[in-house]
């Protein structure tokens, strides 16, 4: 009696221990889960922060693209115009200006800022690099966009002198484009804009 006894004693001592043990394993997984819930705030905190940062960014990068957008309002980009070696600034602007005046026609005198050619030299090869042209006055570059087709036929080509970001979406916009016109709608791209007027409607979609 006094062996069984002593054997069930031991036994409830060891069920007593199991019982503690499972209570510091509770507790523990308690401490476990609270610090998880701690984490995941933190966590959530963090990537709302994040969220912000990103929304800054993008923000600020629509405002640098909108001023260089603005810088380059009266730029245009000559194509076509002849290189000489050793050709100057000066050079350049004179022969911007035979441009303006011969083949577009122009009769007032066109203020330019500043002509300069882009790219790297081909050192007197045959293709020419484009020229940069910065007009003083806006009106200007109206006369020369209500001109630029008189330039149809030559080797000259006037672009505007878009941004990156803008002549992107240009570029993606072209497949549309010519489906339209393909259609017979008449369509051009305006900025960063497609514009199509309908062959039987005067209101562009």
């Amino acid at each position: 009696m006094e062996s069984t006894n002593t054997r069930l004693e031991a036994l409830s001592k060891d069920l007593q221990e199991v019982k503690t043990s499972l209570q510091f394993t509770q507790k523990d997984v308690d401490d476990l889960k609270a610090e998880s819930a701690k984490t995941t705030e933190r966590t959530n905190a963090l990537q709302a922060d994040v969220y912000k940062v990103c929304d800054s960014m993008l923000t600020i990068t629509d405002k640098m693209e909108y001023l260089e957008g603005q810088t380059r309002r009266n730029n245009f980009v000559f194509e076509g115009v002849a290189e000489s070696p050793g050709e100057t600034w000066s050079d350049t602007e004179q022969k911007i200006q035979r441009v303006l005046a011969e083949n577009l026609q122009l009769q007032q005198t066109v203020e330019v800022e500043r002509a300069h050619r882009t790219g790297k030299s081909s050192g007197g090869g045959d293709r020419a690099r484009p020229i940069v042209v910065k007009l003083l006055r806006y009106k200007d570059r109206q006369s020369i966009l209500q001109r630029a087709k008189l330039l149809k036929g030559s080797k000259i080509f006037i672009n505007e002198d878009f941004t990156d970001a803008v002549r992107r979406k240009r570029r993606d916009l072209m497949p549309e484009l010519r489906a339209a016109r393909e259609r017979g709608d008449i369509a051009y791209l305006r900025f960063d804009k497609l514009i199509v007027h309908p062959r039987n409607s005067s209101t562009p979609k």
